[in-house]
């Protein structure tokens, strides 16, 4: 806008120069004068001590402009104009001038009700200080008007403003009221589309995020409307088209109605054209390879819809074909051949590129991460064909290590004409965390955290730690039934080899009803990436488990086979030297909120025995969960376990903190943590005579789980589900009964918080496994899904 103004203060300069006399160019300038055309003063000597044209010198039309230029540079007026007028001895310049206001507080809002005040102050942006006039409040003002019509579906929204100088204060100082007028509100009516046969509604609706009423997304959301979104969803219909094969698909862009009676219309034209069908699809202008290699990419099924995905998905394996085998900017164009009653031939015409060599592999942009750190994680090497498909496939990797915002690759010539240095190109972003908070659970009730972690640490990079691709961790949290001390040290390239090392020091107490446990030890971890989303892992863990604040020391009896003696105070300090080996499968999209794929486990562990110390038992165990997406992004999670554990040699029986108990959380919604499973009983007598027994959980030596969950998005960030819990833990080891399961169904609602997820659950009981099992009704805790 500015630029516009001092061309056309230019224009005025020159115009006014045509209209004097010819020798007026030549003409003294007689007097300087100032002209205020705004509301508030304008400082007349600021003015002048700004501009070059004084009476006195020669009339210069370039200097004038050049006058105008320096007052606008100086912000302090919203126009600056100039002109000429002839005088008795010369010429006079007359430099009109509009001062800037500021505004002294928040703007004022009034008539508003479906907007709160502070969303529209939020809206126009305006702090106290700011320059205000006209043209400032006509741009800010149109977002409040364009929110009021695109999300509160009001059309006929207005907002005036007023601008007022503060009375006795500075005459640069103003306040600003605005006035919202608001409108009637008007109610989605449908989608028309005229012209539309092989869409249903609901694919269109959900291209403009048009929900059902059922649908809770639409119950907290609302489209917009606007110009950008019907644009994109102009876009994602056409997609849907072409994926059903009408490659002439035609959509005109949609508009917005709004109907007398009170509801809008979304509307636009569609020509569909013909659904084609694959027919012959062939490779030509490939001299290279053989056509007997090529085929196979351009394989179809007979009468196969001639999706635009499918079609794509050839021309990149033809390309990806001879990206791999070092010929660089392959070009592959589809070509349709010709049509017969719907049946497309398709050709894929190929522009083979040239055989290129790498020379040198380059790293670029990496201020903090050392260069070993990443080219361990590139996958072509000099003296290699420049591989287009490893390239990739390395930016990708380099991606997700976590360290950069931008990772890009790209050749540089080199003076051999087949011959190139390749660039990894990268950007970095901070890596490191330092969070802390307070929560609340069922299980772990109050609670305090604190947590420092380095994604990108370096033991040896003194003094700033960082760079080297190890990973540390320093968590603490302290409740007031638990508390946790753990220091973690991953290096994932151990002896410069694709193998993890991890170093866990922990220190741990958790408060349970019969009993406490105190657990310090250290852990090593090697790991493997196996193929296939494969991983080894083998952990050694030395610890000292110590029981204290034993409720009961009594001998009780299992309720299951009252023959069997049990007591708490059995086995109250021991160290525990284990070794778990476990082979894990993971193929989900996401670690913490997954949407589809699945991770699988088996593990066998041992303690005791050649690895020394005073423990000595032995488990197995599997697990596995699986995630299926729905229709707008519903999810649909099954998960199952099963797991044993067994003593051996000199040691009777498990001991209490070893055992497996189930009911919780993280286990069975709806029952009391640890309550379902095995239980111990005894007679006590109390003072007046009364006899009454008292049972405790005690854990099983078997346990069984199977969770079906079904979430619903929302918002970002929040879901809701649905769940059905199947469970039990037996006594014995590798037991598993159906038959006295126990299991409960519920609701809940999950806060994807990052770094602080909470979930509540109300669950309701269907079915104990026993008559002592208890009922615990809302479960909140802090943790992703399982």
């Amino acid at each position: 806008m500015r630029r516009w103004g001092v061309v056309a203060c230019c224009l005025l300069i020159l115009l006014a120069a045509w209209g004097l006399p010819a020798s007026a160019e030549n003409s003294l300038v007689q007097d300087v004068r100032v002209v205020n055309t705004g509301t508030v003063p304008a400082d007349e000597e600021f003015v002048r001590s700004h501009i070059q044209t004084v009476p006195g010198r020669n009339m210069d039309a370039a200097q004038i402009s050049r006058d105008v230029k320096a007052l606008l540079s100086t912000e302090r007026f919203t126009t600056v104009n100039a002109a000429m007028e002839p005088g008795t001895n010369g010429v006079v310049v007359v430099f009109a001038v509009n001062p800037r206001v500021r505004l002294s507080d928040a703007v004022e809002v009034t008539g508003n009700r479906r907007l709160s005040g502070r969303k529209i102050r939020a809206l126009v942006e305006l702090q106290p200080g700011d320059v205000v006039d006209d043209n400032v409040l006509a741009v800010r003002t149109r977002k409040v008007v364009d929110e009021y019509r695109y999300r509160k579906r009001c059309p006929d929204a207005a907002v005036r403003w007023e601008i007022k100088p503060v009375a006795g204060g500075d005459p640069g100082v103003v306040t600003v009221k605005l006035t919202v007028s608001e409108g009637n509100r008007y109610r989605f009516g449908k989608v028309a589309f005229e012209g539309n046969t092989s869409l249903p509604e609901s694919d269109i609706r959900k291209a403009f995020r048009i929900r059902p009423w059922w649908n809770p997304v639409g119950w907290f959301s609302r489209p917009r409307f606007d110009a950008a979104e019907l644009s994109a969803g102009r876009q994602i219909i056409r997609d849907m088209y072409l994926q059903k094969g009408c490659l002439d698909a035609e959509v005109g862009m949609p508009e917005v109605r709004w109907e007398t009676n009170g509801t809008l219309t979304v509307a636009t034209r569609v020509s569909e054209g013909i659904s084609y069908r694959l027919g012959k699809v062939t490779v030509e202008g490939n001299t290279l390879f053989p056509a007997s290699e090529l085929a196979p990419l351009a394989v179809t099924k007979s009468g196969e819809v001639a999706a635009d995905g499918t079609i794509r998905n050839i021309s990149r394996a033809i390309r990806d074909f001879y990206g791999s085998r070092g010929y660089v900017n392959t070009v592959v164009r589809p070509a349709r051949d010709s049509s017969t009653n719907g049946m497309l031939d398709v050709r894929f015409q190929v522009t083979e590129g040239n055989l290129v060599n790498l020379r040198n592999v380059v790293i670029r942009g990496n201020a903090r991460t050392r260069d070993k750190v990443i080219r361990r994680e590139i996958l072509v090497y000099p003296g290699e064909i420049y591989n287009e498909v490893k390239i990739g496939t390395s930016e990708r990797r380099l991606m997700n290590l976590g360290y950069f915002d931008q990772v890009r690759s790209y050749p540089e010539s080199t003076r051999l004409p087949d011959t190139r240095d390749l660039v990894f190109e990268v950007e970095e972003k901070r890596t490191g965390q330092f969070m802390v908070g307070a929560g609340f659970s069922s299980i772990d009730k109050m609670m305090g955290f604190m947590e420092i972690s380095q994604g990108n640490f370096d033991i040896k990079g003194w003094p700033y730690f960082t760079g080297g691709g190890q990973k540390l961790k320093l968590r603490a949290q302290v409740g007031s039934r638990r508390e946790d001390y753990e220091l973690s040290f991953v290096e994932p390239w151990f002896l410069d080899r694709k193998l993890s090392l991890g170093v866990d020091l922990y220190h741990s107490r958790v408060s349970y009803d019969e009993y406490d446990v105190r657990r310090r030890g250290t852990a090593l971890t090697l790991g493997k990436g196996l193929p296939w989303a494969n991983r080894l892992t083998l952990t050694y863990r030395l610890e000292e488990v110590t029981l204290s604040d034993i409720v009961d020391t009594n001998t009780y009896f299992f309720v299951e086979d009252p023959s069997r003696e049990f007591r708490f105070n059995q086995d109250k300090e021991r160290v525990n030297s284990s070794l778990t080996l476990a082979l894990t499968h993971d193929t989900r999209d996401n670690p913490f909120v997954p949407t589809r794929g699945n991770r699988m486990s088996v593990f066998s562990q041992a303690s005791g025995g050649l690895l020394g110390f005073d423990t000595e038992i032995y488990g197995l165990g599997a697990q596995g969960a699986w995630y299926f997406p729905l229709w707008l992004r519903h999810v649909f999670s099954l998960r199952a376990k099963y797991e044993t554990v067994d003593s051996y040699g000199d040691l009777d029986q498990v001991p209490v903190d070893e055992r497996l108990f189930m009911g919780g959380g993280r286990t069975l919604r709806g029952f009391d943590y640890r309550n379902v499973g095995p239980k111990v009983a005894r007679t006590v007598t109390s003072e007046d005579g009364t006899q009454y027994e008292t049972t405790h959980p005690v854990g099983g030596q078997s346990m069984a789980m199977v969770n079906a969950e079904y979430w619903i998005p929302v918002v970002t960030g929040i879901r809701l589900a649905g769940f059905v819990d199947v469970g039990n833990a037996w006594l014995e080891p590798y037991e598993f009964n159906s038959g006295d399961t126990a299991s409960s169904a519920g609701v809940g609602i999950r806060f994807d918080i990052p770094g602080f997820p909470i979930r509540i659950d109300r669950g309701w009981i269907l079915r104990k496994d026993d008559q002592y099992t208890g009922a615990d009704e809302i479960v909140f805790w802090v943790g992703y899904d399982f």
